[in-house]
């Protein structure tokens, strides 16, 4: 469908920052998710499921009762948010391709994610199983919150200010092929360190830069696991200082592109500066939970990254989509093409 047949009804307040709250919701789930796992609270609830300790509220006494309990009810609250919120977004503006996927992805992996919780409780929390369900709820995550992105660029956009949208309808092959290697790069490094976490390899070198007082420590057993994620994360501030160098060329006709590139290439500095000291830490639930903050920031970027190349169709004056239910007057009186 094109957008001439698009209806320009700019995204209330309201279903903007339930976004917001949805998105933040996803993020405090992916947390507690993480404490839930560093705390060895994941069976806290024993083998049950959707019951805990086969008590629908169980006995909160117990600390490790209490975070996966929590756990299981944030998901529960946040997750029925978030799926509301893309609801509501897929019949309000559900001609958009943007609205239609990231509100599919949120709700997919939502879904996904709590089969895979599901699982992780009865099979014992097999450390595959795991990596996966944290890796999909950061999928989940960032498809709430691009699509919370997109209404507040299509809230802009249709009241003529120049925001996200247009930027997209001007980027270069090049580019698209150093955000997206970006992001699979990304993306593939966050499940290796998830997997290395619930393998217990991550005080396999509790030295830091060095791996037992050894540069090359080796491939094999945890400490080999260990050094892996170190690569990969030496890998990815390389990978993301060349994405920065390589869009500083747009520094003024691409801003959304090079400020992501900048706040990039910062987090993933910040992530390995966390990772150190998570290392020195011997794995301490704090410098954890730091570390897991971090990089959740960071995969919200390079997906940030991802939406900006993604071609946009330009919007048509919108006095010619004018109806009885459209109320068009301030969009007009600020859009320039109008």
């Amino acid at each position: 469908m094109s957008a001439k047949q698009y209806q320009f009804i700019p995204p209330s307040r309201s279903i903007k920052w339930l976004g917001v709250i949805a998105t933040i919701g996803m993020y405090i789930v992916n947390m507690v998710g993480f404490l839930d796992t560093q705390t060895g609270s994941a069976l806290g609830c024993g083998p049950d499921w959707p019951l805990c300790n086969g008590q629908v509220i169980p006995n909160l006494r117990n600390i490790h009762v209490l975070i996966e309990f929590g756990h299981r009810v944030l998901v529960g609250g946040f997750a029925l948010i978030a799926t509301i919120f893309m609801i509501w977004a897929l019949v309000r503006y559900g001609k958009w391709i943007e609205v239609k996927v990231f509100a599919l992805v949120g709700i997919g992996f939502i879904v996904v994610q709590s089969a895979l919780g599901a699982l992780a409780v009865v099979f014992v929390n097999p450390p595959p199983v795991l990596a996966l369900h944290l890796g999909f709820g950061l999928l989940a995550m960032v498809g709430v919150g691009l699509l919370t992105v997109f209404l507040f660029q299509l809230d802009a956009q249709i009241k003529g200010r120049n925001a996200g949208i247009a930027f997209r309808r001007h980027t270069s092959s090049a580019t698209k092929k150093w955000v997206w290697g970006t992001w699979i790069y990304t993306y593939l490094a966050i499940y290796w360190g998830s997997y290395v976490a619930f393998r217990g390899a991550g005080e396999a070198c509790p030295s830091w830069p060095l791996c037992n007082g050894k540069v090359f420590p080796g491939f094999s057993g945890l400490v080999g696991l260990d050094f892996i994620h170190r690569l990969a994360a030496v890998g990815l501030a390389i990978l993301s200082a060349g994405l920065l160098w390589h869009l500083r060329q747009y520094k003024t006709s691409r801003p959304d592109l090079y400020r992501g590139a900048f706040w990039l290439f910062w987090a993933v500095i910040a992530q390995i500066v966390t990772g150190a000291n998570l290392a020195l830490s011997h794995v301490a639930t704090g410098p954890y939970l730091l570390h897991i903050a971090t990089l959740m920031l960071l995969f919200a970027d390079i997906s940030y990254l991802v939406l900006q190349v993604v071609p946009a169709e330009p919007l048509d004056e919108p006095a010619k989509k004018q109806s009885s239910d459209v109320p068009w007057p301030q969009a007009q009186a600020h859009n320039p093409q109008a």
